[in-house]
């Protein structure tokens, strides 16, 4: 009864064993399974987070985009308006010059300086305005890129430290279970070693008692051999009995043996097996730390990129604002020496011009309206035509007075030359020399007629005329 249970006991030990090493199994993929679903719940969260912050992005961006347009156009609004005044004083000043003859050329001067005045006003709050914009702009791209900056570093720096702390504490379970796998390993290899040399003592011991007790059985025996036979055959079938019993028990005792031989094997079949799983695990632990350190990496690449192309995109913007300075420096020179050269133009202007700068269509309204609506017309004019009608009825008008210059130009030309040739024949009437004899002359006379060609009364002459607003004063008078 003693042996049946400490056999019982080893079982129940056995079974305890491996149902702690299925329950500790358990655990450790329970342990794996919770941080995979934090991994991917990490993962989705920041997916979400970078939704949620292109969204925020796109939102700033636009209320930035539609303050900039309405400023542009509170800008447009005013300076149509100033034009507008501007416009509405000039008729008035006009009107005025109508009014008061005396007092034309002084209201005139006025109203040119208070015009150049605005423009220059205008132009200059233009410029400054447009800085304005621009260090804004600056100063606002420059805050995000270094907002975006310092979020991408401290994303960077967190999702590090807890890939390294899940490294580690992944090594740590790893070194623990594999501390505890030895010391169970040992604890079972020592238990199974003592039974084995407990065993073995009991069995030396019960086969020297029963060696002892056939060897004072055989005494007996041969002592009583003497007396009986039948003794002797009787005691020799109790002793044939008896040994087909040990034999019995030996062959129990070699199957208990064997048994014993055949849960060794399959403790280490297992440790083996255990083996080959906690190396497999290792693999794929090393495989997660490399996958995990190659998407650190190509984050990192990434965002160095990302660097990159903010600072490309930094590097155009002050190139383009550069450039747009210069282009508005050029226009600034322009409209100076546009300023100039109508001042000049003042100058030179008549009374006539200086009260009615800009000369009245002769076309009619129905036919303006015709031209504007005619679809020909409108790919071939640009959008800016109507705005620029008056400029272009003054720059008609100076065309129509250069031509008007050269026609007479050429007239005056050609009547100079005409005058010459009749002072040409007058000298070679009065000089005698051999040309002259040579080539007609007038004071030859032969019946009654000359030579030379004369002009007829009826023929057209060229007769200069002066306006009187070039004319001399002194001329005037007289």
């Amino acid at each position: 009864m003693a042996k049946k249970g400490k056999k019982e006991k080893g079982v129940k030990t056995e079974a305890q064993l491996l149902k702690e090493e299925e329950a500790r199994r358990k655990l450790l993929e329970e342990m794996k399974a919770k941080a995979k679903e934090k991994q991917l719940n990490e993962e989705k969260n920041s997916k979400l987070n970078n939704l949620k912050i292109q969204a925020r992005w796109r939102e700033i961006m636009k209320t930035v985009k539609v303050k900039e347009l309405k400023d542009q156009v509170e800008a447009l609004h005013q300076i149509h308006e100033r034009h507008m005044d501007r416009k509405q004083a000039a008729t008035a000043l006009l009107e005025r010059d109508l009014q008061e003859a005396e007092e034309q050329f002084s209201t005139a001067l006025q109203s040119h300086c208070i015009n150049t005045d605005t423009l220059i006003d205008l132009q200059l709050g233009r410029l400054n305005t447009l800085q304005t914009q621009f260090r804004n702009e600056l100063g606002l791209l420059e805050a995000e890129f270094h907002t975006e900056r310092a979020k991408l570093q401290t994303q960077s720096a967190l999702e590090k430290t807890e890939i390294l702390g899940i490294i580690a504490r992944m090594e740590l379970e790893f070194q623990e279970t594999e501390a505890d796998a030895k010391h169970e390993y040992s604890s079972q290899k020592d238990d199974i070693k003592n039974k084995n040399l407990e065993e073995k003592h009991a069995l030396r011991i019960q086969l020297e008692g029963t060696v002892e007790d056939l060897w004072r059985q055989f005494q007996a025996a041969l002592n009583q051999y003497n007396s009986s036979t039948e003794e002797r055959k009787r005691q020799f079938e109790d002793l044939k009995q008896k040994d087909q019993k040990n034999a019995k028990e030996i062959e129990q005792q070699m199957k208990k043996l064997v048994k014993l031989q055949e849960t060794i094997a399959h403790f280490k079949a297992k440790l083996s097996n255990n083996a080959k799983e906690y190396e497999e695990r290792n693999k794929t632990l090393r495989e997660e730390k490399e996958a995990i350190q190659a998407h650190f990496q190509a984050l990192k690449r990434r965002m160095n990129m990302f660097r990159k192309n903010e600072h490309s995109r930094l590097t155009d913007l002050t190139l383009l604002s550069s450039k747009v300075l210069k282009e508005l420096q050029v226009k600034v020179d322009k409209a100076e020496m546009i300023i100039k050269l109508a001042e000049m133009n003042r100058k030179l202007e008549t009374e006539k011009e200086k009260v009615v700068p800009f000369y009245a269509s002769s076309l009619l309204e129905e036919e303006l309206n015709a031209a504007q609506m005619d679809p020909e017309l409108e790919g071939i004019l640009p959008k800016e035509f109507p705005a620029m009608e008056q400029f272009n009825k003054r720059f008609n008008k100076i065309g129509l007075d250069v031509l008007a210059l050269k026609k007479q130009k050429e007239g005056l030309q050609e009547e100079n030359s005409n005058l010459r040739s009749i002072l040409r024949q007058y000298l070679d009437g009065i000089s005698l020399n051999e040309d002259v004899l040579n080539q007609l002359n007038p004071l030859v006379v032969v019946n009654g007629r000359t030579n030379i060609p004369l002009k007829m009364d009826g023929a057209p002459r060229n007769i200069t005329y002066v306006e009187v607003s070039h004319q001399h004063p002194s001329e005037r008078a007289l």
